[in-house]
């Protein structure tokens, strides 16, 4: 019979977790950004369901962020190093990751459950390499830490509105109908924040091109250019495009953009 998609528990709580940990040890050799490394992964496991790409991409992540203080909690388990650390960062309800754990690895969790990060050294709290650590403290002085605590969480989804097409409000009005909870950005005029990360792209707005997904501080970058009609606009920084579409609105699709 034909696996049934959109559950994490789709698959087995063990066939995920080995998973987790073969992707977390490619991601951990470095060969290639991490983002590339777990496209590549999918595009060769096409079985995978939606919600087991996610819980495989939020667990790498989640070791990537806390990577210190993991490799500090590691050594005290057994079996495969990358499987430890697929277990400390997995993303997942925990019932779930008990069915796929020993009771050794049942317990040992549990023990580092009981640890007080607080307590620890300060390269096991922030997580950030000495060479980067030492100048952001200097740079940041009392937001040192608000700023760590902030690059420990998962990021956040922002929307950028079209402001050729759609006004703000009417694009969050049209999430709204699609049962999907937004807020405005704090600084940016044309940004809207989600709750979560629901799924966008077969929404009729977003087909439209009345939105397009890209973070407030990509937004706030292209306000501070403050381009205008009929100038000529060069972005010496173009990846996939995004900052250069929300130059081209700013400039009323005039003048001319490189």
């Amino acid at each position: 019979p034909r696996r049934p998609r959109g559950t994490i528990r789709s698959m087995h709580p063990k066939t995920l977790l080995v998973a987790c940990s073969d992707l977390v040890a490619l991601t951990l050799r470095f060969d290639h950004p991490a983002d590339a490394t777990v496209a590549r992964f999918f595009r060769e496991h096409k079985s995978l369901g939606p919600r087991e790409r996610a819980t495989m991409t939020e667990t790498v992540y989640n070791v990537l962020r806390k990577k210190l203080l993991f490799d500090h909690l590691a050594p005290s388990g057994s079996g495969a190093k990358e499987r430890r650390l697929a277990i400390l960062g997995f993303h997942g309800p925990r019932d779930f990751l008990y069915a796929a754990l020993s009771d050794q690895e049942k317990h040992w969790l549990e023990q580092c459950d009981k640890i007080q990060v607080a307590d620890l050294m300060e390269r096991h709290r922030h997580n950030l390499p000495e060479w980067l650590a030492a100048p952001l403290k200097e740079q940041t002085g009392a937001q040192f830490w608000p700023l760590v605590e902030s690059l420990s969480r998962n990021a956040g989804l922002d929307l950028r509105v079209n402001q050729l097409t759609a006004k703000r409000s009417e694009v969050q009005k049209a999430l709204s109908v699609a049962g999907i909870k937004s807020a405005v950005t704090s600084f940016s005029p044309w940004g809207l924040r989600l709750d979560g990360k629901p799924a966008l792209k077969k929404l009729a707005s977003y087909l439209k091109g009345d939105f397009e997904i890209q973070d407030e501080g990509s937004q706030l970058l292209a306000m501070l250019v403050d381009p205008h009609r009929g100038e000529m606009v060069v972005d010496f920084c173009a990846g996939a495009g995004g900052k250069t579409l929300a130059l081209g609105a700013s400039m009323r699709s005039t003048g001319r953009l490189y």
